[in-house]
């Protein structure tokens, strides 16, 4: 049974991260689930972080140390615990939300606060200890539901385009900011597993490095959303062995399990510990010839896109369910991450 999507427009500070955090999670798994990298982002500028929590959303009991009076208590800020649980002091509130889709919008403020030194229980202001209105940075972050695990994800913004929060605040068009974030407008074609996003393409020969009988490289292009990409597939891959050009009908798949068969096969972590095999070979966008300045891909986004040449993908994840992907011949597939996160590919071979 899918969970329900039951986040509402307004909902704030402990009503939210208690419908985030808790549904569909038991209360024993759910320390691990707030220690998760996808929801420590949550928690930055957060009032008395996990113990709040534990305290305020859920019912248990907390004693904190009260030896004796803090010396610093002049610089203490007041009633912070009270002003977040009775919502004068907002961290998080749900700015945009689109039921037809499952997705919301939640703003996050990052008070400048920190725990005193003296007394490690109360918060302190960064900036001057007496100024009634604590100073705060604001991020977004896109919440919504997992297809394959049922449970609410998490994706921090980053530097999204302020235009795309005032459309999903004003016009509720939460739509145009996940697009945003899967990269529609370079041609990308949704999510394929948590943070990674995928785009079936079409490589096509450009260019035969020959010498004498046998074949060195091959460069092949592609275009995806009116960029056009290149590859390069050497296939110097053992000294003692040479790709006879004979042999070969220009078939893409060929040249694939020749390296494949002479080379060691390497698989490749994208993102956050996406870890990805195929039954053909892993490579790289060319980067000699970046794409120009009104174009929309970064040179970030280029090398943080794995080309997958074979028949089969697979995707394996700790946290969601194994992804397995038909790639139809003489096609590829691209896989990168989704705008906000941190662009990681491990693995590729010097």
């Amino acid at each position: 049974m899918m969970l329900d999507f039951a986040l509402t427009y307004g909902m704030k500070n402990n009503d939210l991260l208690k419908e985030i955090l808790t549904q569909g999670v038991n209360k024993d798994d759910l320390y691990e689930r707030i220690n998760q990298n996808l929801f420590l982002d949550l928690f930055r500028g957060f009032p008395r972080k996990h113990e709040l929590i534990d305290s305020n959303m859920f019912g248990y009991q907390n004693f904190y140390p009260q030896d004796a009076p803090c010396t610093n208590a002049a610089n203490h800020i007041k009633d912070w615990d009270n002003n977040w649980i009775t919502k004068k002091c907002v961290t998080h509130e749900v700015i945009a939300i689109d039921r037809t889709n499952n997705y919301a919008i939640i703003q996050h403020n990052i008070y400048r606060t920190r725990a005193c030194e003296v007394c490690l229980r109360v918060d302190v202001s960064l900036s001057h200890p007496y100024q009634y209105e604590i100073p705060y940075s604001t991020s977004y972050i896109l919440c919504g539901i997992n297809s394959d695990d049922e449970m609410y994800f998490l994706h921090p913004l980053g530097i999204v385009p302020e235009e795309l929060i005032n459309k999903a605040k004003n016009h509720s068009d939460v739509m145009s900011v996940v697009k945003w974030c899967n990269k529609e407008d370079m041609g990308f074609e949704g999510r394929i597993q948590g943070d990674i996003i995928f785009a079936e393409v079409e490589p096509r020969i450009l260019e035969i490095l020959a010498h004498k009988d046998y074949i060195d490289e091959v460069i092949y292009e592609f275009t995806i959303r009116n960029t056009k990409m290149r590859i390069a597939l050497s296939l110097h891959t053992h000294p003692e062995k040479k790709f006879m050009a004979r042999d070969w009908q220009h078939d893409l798949m060929s040249l694939v399990n020749y390296i494949k068969t002479h080379s060691e096969q390497q698989d490749i972590t994208i993102g956050n510990s996406h870890k990805v095999k195929t039954d053909g070979i892993i490579t790289t966008i060319l980067n000699e010839q970046l794409p120009s300045e009104i174009d929309r891909w970064s040179p970030v986004d280029i090398f943080s896109t794995a080309v997958i040449l074979g028949s089969e993908l697979m995707i394996r994840h700790p946290e969601h369910p194994t992804v397995k992907k038909h790639i139809p011949a003489d096609k590829a597939l691209l896989l990168s991450m989704q705008r906000g996160s941190s662009p990681s590919i491990q693995g590729w071979s010097d």
